[in-house]
């Protein structure tokens, strides 16, 4: 994991995954942390560049691209402008792409930088100018990164989810939290030796997405076994537009909950 600033962070293209022979891994996977020695290489082009060390690619003059290098592997990155991620609906925090990737292989016509410096060429016939703007994110870029900040907010939440239900489990009381405009309470009630009784309940206006990943958040729980409770439970009094569900969690699920916490606050 690259543990860098979002604006730091340097993500590699599709044309670029393509180009060391990588597909896209599951979408809670951020590109720039991909186990890759170029794409982890080029995480250092923002601070290179930042102090003046970085080396432009040449012959590419339309816009600049800087060389990113280790073995034999080399790439070429480049920093959007504000217009540019406004243009490609991107956030300004992710203005960092790897365009290209490839093999240095000195005087030979297969060399990486030959090879980018005719495509681009060949990209900006009529025009008398070299154009890479084919290399700049495209749409599946941006719906690449979309997918990735639906994932990074599902995580937070079902591990949000989790630790105030794990609270509750300990001792009994209610514990809510604030996430994305929404209010989430839990309270578990011990319904008998082997089982507990769970509320759930959002305020405001509840967002269908948000409310279907707290629902698939607790381990073992199907989002069919939520039953909702309009008339309350649990001590939890529904208010204006609240919603509240509940369902049973066995023991099983109550020891997995718990060891998840733990594990959790042993690691941060």
């Amino acid at each position: 994991m690259t543990n860098l600033p979002q604006d730091d962070q340097v993500r590699p293209t599709k044309r670029c995954l393509d180009d060391l022979g990588l597909t896209f891994p599951d979408a809670a996977e951020p590109l720039s942390e991909i186990d890759h020695p170029l794409i982890q290489k080029a995480q250092a082009t923002p601070a290179t560049v930042g102090a003046g060390g970085a080396e432009p690619v040449r012959s590419l003059s339309d816009r600049v691209w800087f060389k990113s290098k280790i073995t034999d592997l080399r790439g070429i990155v480049t920093r959007l402008t504000p217009a540019e991620c406004e243009a490609r609906g991107l956030p300004l925090e992710i203005p960092w792409w790897i365009g290209a990737a490839g093999v240095r292989r000195a005087d030979s016509a297969d060399d990486f930088y030959k090879l980018i410096e005719a495509e681009a060429a060949r990209e900006g016939r009529g025009t008398g100018e070299p154009s890479t703007d084919h290399l700049l994110p495209q749409e599946i870029d941006k719906q690449r990164l979309e997918l990735e900040t639906a994932a990074l907010l599902a995580r937070g939440l079902r591990d949000l989810v989790l630790n105030i239900i794990a609270k509750s489990l300990q001792d009994g009381r209610a514990y809510f939290a604030e996430v994305t405009g929404h209010r989430v309470t839990a309270v578990v009630r011990a319904s008998d030796e082997s089982e507990a009784y769970l509320a759930v309940s959002g305020e405001g206006f509840v967002d269908p997405r948000v409310l279907a990943i707290i629902l698939k958040a607790v381990p073992g729980i199907d989002e069919d076994d939520w039953l909702p409770e309009p008339g309350g439970v649990a001590g939890i009094d529904p208010g204006p537009g609240e919603i509240i569900w509940s369902t049973i969690i066995p023991p099983a699920v109550q020891e997995d909950i718990l060891a998840r916490a733990e594990k959790k606050t042993h690691t941060s």
